[in-house]
Parts: C-alpha cells; sequence; structure tokens
C-alpha cells in the first residue's frame, strides 16, 4: 500500500469549503477533532481532506502548523480505512478536520480518535445510501 498524500486528495475548492462549513451536512465530533462531510462532483479523488486549526486556539503560526504536519500524518498513515470502503467507489466526498483542542496534540489520543472518526465517516457512508445532502459543482 502506498502510504502518500497527495494534492489531489487535499481540498483547494473555495465552494468545497464553503460547503462544508455550511448547515446541513454530516458531522461529528470526537474530542480533539471536529469532522465535517459533504458529497462533491467533479473531483479527481474519491475523497478529499481540509486540515484547520483554529488561530483563536494557537497564536503562534509555528504551533498551528506543528499540529497541521501531525494530524496529515495521522490521516496518511490511517486512510486506507476509509479508501478501502467499497461504499466510497461509488461517492466522491470532501472532509474537513478541525482540531479543536487548547493543548498541544497528544500523538497516540489523536491518533485513536482520528481511526474512530474514520470508522464513523465509513460505517455512515455504508449506512446511507440515499443522502439528502446533493453533490455541489
Amino acid at each position: 500500500m502506498k502510504y502518500s498524500f497527495p494534492k489531489q486528495e487535499k481540498v483547494v475548492s473555495l465552494k468545497t469549503i464553503e460547503a462544508l462549513y455550511s448547515k446541513g451536512n454530516y458531522s461529528v465530533l470526537i474530542f480533539p477533532f471536529k469532522i465535517s462531510m459533504v458529497f462533491v462532483a467533479k473531483q479527481q479523488s474519491n475523497c478529499q481532506v481540509l486540515i484547520t486549526v483554529p488561530k483563536r486556539n494557537f497564536k503562534k503560526a509555528v504551533d498551528r502548523n506543528r499540529i497541521k504536519r501531525q494530524i496529515r500524518e495521522i490521516y496518511r498513515l490511517n486512510k486506507h480505512l476509509l479508501l478501502n470502503n467499497t461504499a466510497l467507489q461509488s461517492k466522491q466526498i470532501a472532509i474537513s478536520i478541525a482540531y479543536i483542542g487548547k493543548t498541544d496534540l497528544d500523538y497516540k489520543q489523536a491518533e485513536n480518535s482520528l481511526q474512530k472518526v474514520i470508522n464513523l465517516i465509513a460505517l455512515h457512508l455504508e449506512k446511507d445510501h440515499s443522502i439528502s445532502v446533493s453533490p455541489i459543482n
């Protein structure tokens, strides 16, 4: 298995970002992450990810960047749990991962939480085949 995180797996479209933060999409809160998911159309990858760390909680850019780097690494190593899901093969989704903790990232706790979130998203995709959220262009 190739563990990579190429550019086509990152959310860069402003329409997609707006859709992730609008109301009516699927969201999960498992501390220290808040995850939002929306179905999208016309993207290169089945799953795109956006990682955010609020400036309100971490004033220094160095701290925010370090936490984002650690979250990207955790996602990169565990994304196979989501991408191997058969329900995802026919759908295209965008996921927003927001770190809501107020202290530095504990790697083991964050890895366990992100694995739980990925499993919840996979379960949601398998269970709900008739999603009411319309794809955005």
